[in-house]
């Protein structure tokens, strides 16, 4: 009975993973969920400010609101 050699890897592959380290794909399900629970970025706030205004940006990239699609 023949044995199977391993495929060679592809040089995407390779590069995927020089980029990206050992981690497993990102999962779009997965995603979802856990965005599902941020709250909406524009969305005014009862105390609303300036200074809330001027936030919104960093809140924003740094993951602590969501902009609506």
């Amino acid at each position: 009975m023949m044995r199977l050699q391993p495929r060679q890897r592809s040089l995407a592959e390779m590069a995927n993973e020089q980029i990206n380290g050992a981690r497993a794909p990102r999962d779009k399900f997965a995603d979802g969920i856990s965005a599902a629970g941020l709250p909406d970025c524009v969305v005014p706030k009862p105390d609303g400010s300036l200074v809330g205004m001027a936030t919104l940006p960093f809140a924003a990239a740094t993951g602590k609101c969501k902009m609506p699609n």
